[in-house]
């Protein structure tokens, strides 16, 4: 794999994304990962998501690439990506976000999928920023993230697009540890050894009854809308962000 390495360690798979300075997430990648993921669903007693960059987890997608996608080219990316937080959210087994460093948009909805999440202790943050580029999500984002955070919290972080620094994020329950960077991957092993220790068919059908519970089901809620993409509004906050970038 290109953009991802494959570890399989006393049964826990460890995903570690490996591509650029930031993680950004484009087509070849998000389809390593879903296959990556798949093939630790069937082997692995536990799951871990990690980074092998330093300071970040995911910066979200690839703005200088999948800004540029045509709409078939979209909707595949975007099929592909919703897939894998839905495989991610209903895996029958223990799934841990390790979070080395920064966490935002479409890294941020795999994160939150995850059963429990470990950030870096320091200045980093976690932000769904769909607003600023004038991109709506789907209904069951917000139900997921305000399971997380509750209503109000999860209200302010949908509408005003900034990031949630990681002492606030460990407070308000939206990571479940801080650590030491260096230590992040090694804490959230931890976490999926303990969880896999559990009786396995109880812990699927426990986390079954938690989402039936939210409404978090496998709907077509989930899935993005590609039209959201090209609208007018939509095509000038995704230029100016490239322009901000670019600088």
């Amino acid at each position: 794999m290109e953009h991802l390495q494959y570890e399989l360690t006393d049964g826990i798979a460890i995903l570690t994304l490996k591509r650029g300075k930031a993680n950004a997430i484009h087509l070849p990648m998000i389809t390593e990962m879903a296959a990556a993921f798949e093939r630790a669903t069937e082997e692995a007693a536990a799951i871990v998501w990690s980074s092998g960059c330093p300071r970040f987890f995911s910066a979200g997608f690839d703005v200088n690439e999948v800004f540029t996608y045509d709409r078939a080219q979209l909707t595949e990316f975007l099929g592909t990506f919703s897939r894998l937080q839905q495989s991610i959210l209903h895996c029958p087994k223990p799934v841990v976000a390790a979070l080395p460093g920064q966490t935002y948009a479409g890294g941020a909805i795999l994160a939150l999928s995850c059963d429990f999440r470990v950030m870096a202790d320091g200045p980093y943050g976690f932000a769904l920023t769909e607003v600023n580029i004038g991109v709506n999500l789907p209904p069951s984002i917000f139900h997921l993230l305000a399971s997380a955070v509750g209503v109000p919290k999860a209200r302010q972080m949908f509408l005003t697009g900034e990031p949630i620094f990681a002492p606030q994020a460990f407070a308000m329950g939206l990571v479940h540890e801080l650590a030491d960077e260096s230590e992040v991957t090694d804490k959230a092993i931890a976490w999926a050894k303990k969880l896999a220790a559990k009786p396995p068919a109880t812990y699927a059908a426990i986390k079954r009854t938690m989402l039936d519970s939210i409404h978090l089901s496998r709907t077509d809620e989930w899935v993005v809308d590609v039209d959201a993409w090209f609208t007018p509004e939509a095509a000038e906050f995704k230029k100016r962000l490239r322009e901000k970038l670019a600088k």
